[in-house]
């Protein structure tokens, strides 16, 4: 509390508005720059929709996604062409499997959701030359990209 004669003048937080502001329209801006991925992402998640899947927004403060899952998804996810997984990230869209879908595994996922925000249509092909750099490094394609393992950090913190 402050006394009238204190020469304190206490003033109403301004600045958390127009950060706020900004931290909208920079998501928003992330939304619209991925939005051709994300395109892609929802017409391979139709399928799975249409095949007794569900949808559910994530909602988070850096990324937002569309999270499908259902028996086709599943299917998919476990016959995929580069070996089975649990997720997959386009745009903002995250196709999961529905028994292995984990907070740790949505978070990494979610990464990759803020790196295609970030990067845009350029996503994947960046992706793939961070992938043959590690192949020409002698490296693993997977474990030793660099979008790979900035989700695997990104995990740490779930």
């Amino acid at each position: 509390m402050v006394d009238a004669g204190d020469d304190l003048i206490v003033i109403p937080s301004v600045q958390s508005t127009p950060l706020r502001l900004l931290r909208s329209l920079v998501l928003v801006l992330g939304i619209v720059w991925a939005l051709p991925l994300t395109a892609v992402g929802l017409l391979l998640a139709l399928p799975v929709m249409m095949w007794r899947g569900q949808v559910n927004l994530v909602r988070s403060q850096r990324a937002p996604a569309l999270l499908f899952s259902g028996p086709l998804a599943d299917y998919l996810l476990e016959r995929h062409p580069f070996g089975a997984m649990c997720a997959m990230a386009i745009g903002h869209v995250v196709i999961a499997e529905r028994s292995s879908l984990t907070r740790r595994i949505l978070t990494h996922e979610l990464a990759h959701v803020r790196q295609a925000a970030c990067w845009g249509i350029l996503f994947p092909a960046v992706y793939l030359a961070a992938s043959a750099w590690a192949l020409l490094r002698g490296q693993d394609a997977y474990w030793n990209n660099v979008f790979e393992i900035a989700a695997r950090k990104a995990e740490r913190y779930v």
